[in-house]
């Protein structure tokens, strides 16, 4: 058995959902390679200890030094605001821990170009929490695209709504503050939309090259506090963007953060010459495909996520039941600590997370200058 000692920091409801998937392991796995529960730290204590005493950690603290710092940790899990990021990770690199990081890597394609020169320095192992790349279904659909059951890709459109800003009275958080989060909509879902594109069509039509997006800040002020004075929003509340691809096809993403009636709402469309598949995470375990040319048969099925998929089968035994987002968070967390026991990059890095980055950047930029973006320029 290879134990693989968690430092988490960061105690909110991200860090917890962290947590939960780490403590799933043992459960869906066995015992080959498991999570120890080594320190918590969140600068509130009662986070910290409530932390603890759920999921077993041996030390609370208060101050995150104390987690990258502790010789007993190996695997340093970063739930904090963006613009904590880089110095944490950083420092955890230097420590020579090996890193989860929540995504927007950064607040800026610069930060996050340091924190992935820091990581690829000191040869530790990370993972970016893009985290809807491990349902099972996406792997399906990963496999039907490259078994051509799809024909020629033609195009890619994905859209993520959210509704956890949509009333306008809703008090500010660090997620309004530029200096605090970078950007708002694009950073927080957005990418989660370039990280499927390429995970699902990357390979038949490329990278995302050359953006054009325009962006709105729809409720510019909101109170700084509950019943308190309004104060400046500077970050996005919704983003549309236009995309071009390596191989010359086109494509199309949207996110907001105040889609009324859409708590999370993440969904696609990728059309082929041959037929088509769709997916909307609210319903987490379903794809939709349509196959061109039969019109007898004409319209689309629904491919019930089971046991053939992925890895939903060590969460659940039985088709038709399903597997939870709290189960997918369990695939990603066995995924990091196999690759470190293993001492092998994942697909979804730290570096990775940087060129994902640098999208957005196109994107950030192309918004704010009202032109088409090349990715390559930023």
């Amino acid at each position: 058995m290879k134990e693989i000692r968690i430092g988490l920091i960061g105690a909110g409801w991200m860090g917890t959902f962290f947590a939960s998937g780490f403590y799933n392991v043992r459960k869906a796995y066995g015992t080959e390679v498991v999570p120890v529960f080594e320190a918590v730290a969140d600068p509130i204590e009662a986070a910290a200890k409530k932390a603890q005493d759920t999921f077993g950690f041996r030390k609370a603290v208060t101050d995150w030094h104390d987690v990258v710092n502790d010789p007993d940790v190996d695997l340093v899990v970063i739930t904090t605001p963006n613009f904590t990021h880089a110095e944490v990770a950083i420092a955890a690199a230097q420590a020579g821990k090996h890193i989860v990081c929540e995504k927007p890597l950064s607040t800026s394609a610069e930060e996050s170009r340091k924190i992935s020169e820091a990581v690829v320095k000191a040869g530790v192992i990370s993972l970016v929490d893009f985290i809807y790349r491990r349902c099972p279904v996406q792997v399906h659909a990963k496999e039907m695209i490259a078994r051509g059951d799809l024909g020629e890709i033609v195009t890619f459109r994905g859209a993520f709504d959210c509704s956890y800003c949509a009333d306008p009275s809703t008090p500010m958080t660090w997620r309004q503050y530029a200096k605090f989060a970078g950007t708002g909509a694009l950073g927080d879902l957005t990418s989660h939309l370039v990280s499927l594109s390429d995970m699902l069509v990357g390979s038949t039509m490329g990278k995302i090259t050359e953006v054009c997006a325009v962006w709105d800040t729809a409720f510019k002020q909101r109170p700084e506090k509950a019943g308190g004075a309004p104060a400046d929003v500077d970050t996005d509340d919704q983003i549309y963007i236009l995309l071009k691809y390596e191989n010359g096809r086109i494509g199309q993403m949207s996110s907001s953060r105040i889609s009324a009636a859409k708590p999370c709402a993440m969904a696609y469309e990728i059309q082929g010459t041959k037929g088509v598949i769709q997916y909307d995470v609210q319903r987490l375990n379903e794809l939709r495909y349509a196959k061109v040319g039969d019109a007898a048969n004409a319209g689309f099925t629904t491919v019930d996520g089971n046991t053939l998929h992925g890895e939903y089968k060590n969460f659940s035994q039985l088709n038709g039941l399903g597997i939870s987002y709290a189960d997918v968070m369990g695939i990603q967390a066995h995924s990091v600590l196999q690759a470190v026991a293993d001492g092998k990059p994942l697909d979804i890095d730290i570096p990775y997370g940087y060129y994902v980055e640098r999208v957005c950047a196109a994107m950030e930029k192309s918004a704010r200058e009202g032109c088409w973006v090349k990715v390559d320029e930023v």
